[in-house]
């Protein structure tokens, strides 16, 4: 690996220099080449000599001839600058792959979700990671503030100057159980839910706690919890395998409800939606790129401008 700091110390400019008076074998070509005046070309070309202690290029007739010092000097550079301007020629292009990382719930079936990760995965060049905030204990402000994430999707409200945070969609809750489930039918009286054992789906933020709080007050206060998860797959293999109850979202099981044989009840009480949240930096909207998924996002109506400015 390359010291980086001797690097920063080196004008790495010489080099671009030697290695063009060496390919002209003039001063004067190479000042043209350069578009710089031979004075500057010269004054470069000194300072390469007192650095390397060699006067790397000698008097011969009317031009100049290289010494062994600036031959194998020559050697060195040729292959390693022809890879840096090669470097530089795919950043200025889309060949250059990039990564877009983004943070959020297990809530992969959610509509408005899946078209936006299909919106990324329109650019052939551009790597997509989805990082589960369940297994995160930072707060969102690090996530951002570190740029550990370009986007993150939360349930939980989010606000903050240097931040942008805009509502994606409404997201019902369902009660369910396996479909042959042998005392529950499509509906429960509360006295009925409470003879249940339960799953928990254990979540880090802060609505999901104050959902799963407001629906204990109204009918489920006393409920017998058999198991907890953070994961929301393994909440609905559970339910899929055994007696057990769970409150889910009306997303998720609308996709695993045939392959799991699963089936709703109507509870006694009216089950409330929760709100997922798009966040990113507001300085992001500056970069041509992300400002293009954000147009893109407002053109499929994911998101709306006036949530945004």
């Amino acid at each position: 690996m390359a010291n980086l700091y001797n690097l920063k110390r080196f004008d790495l400019n010489l080099l671009i220099i030697f290695e063009c008076i060496y390919q002209n074998l003039s001063i004067s070509k190479a000042a043209q080449t350069l578009f710089i005046t031979p004075s500057a070309v010269s004054q470069s070309l000194q300072r390469l000599r007192v650095q390397l202690n060699d006067p790397l290029f000698v008097r011969s007739g009317k031009g100049i001839t290289p010494t062994t010092v600036a031959n194998n000097l020559h050697l060195h550079l040729e292959d390693n600058l022809n890879g840096l301007e090669q470097t530089i020629n795919i950043m200025g292009k889309t060949e250059l792959k990039k990564r877009f990382v983004v943070y959020g719930p297990q809530f992969h079936a959610l509509p408005k979700l899946t078209q936006f990760m299909n919106i990324l995965l329109e650019d052939t060049n551009l790597e997509v990671a989805y990082h589960d905030t369940s297994a995160e204990t930072e707060e969102i402000d690090d996530i951002m503030n570190y740029r550990k994430a370009d986007v993150v999707f939360t349930i939980e409200k989010w606000s903050s100057r240097a931040l942008v945070c805009v509502p994606i969609c409404e997201c019902p809750v369902v009660l369910i159980c396996r479909q042959d489930h042998p005392r529950l039918g499509d509906s429960a009286t509360s006295d009925e839910l409470l003879r249940e054992r339960f799953t928990l789906f254990q979540a880090r933020e802060h609505q999901v706690k104050e959902y799963q709080k407001v629906n204990d007050a109204k009918y489920l206060i006393e409920r017998d919890t058999a198991f907890t998860s953070s994961s929301l797959m393994t909440i609905f293999n559970v339910i899929h395998h055994s007696d057990l109850v769970g409150l889910v979202p009306e997303f998720t099981y609308e996709l695993l409800k045939n392959t799991l044989k699963l089936k709703k009840i109507s509870p006694p009480h009216p089950l409330p939606t929760f709100t997922l949240y798009m966040i990113f930096s507001r300085s992001s909207m500056s970069l041509p790129f992300f400002s293009d998924i954000i147009k893109k996002m407002t053109d499929n109506k994911i998101i709306h401008d006036s949530d945004i400015f």
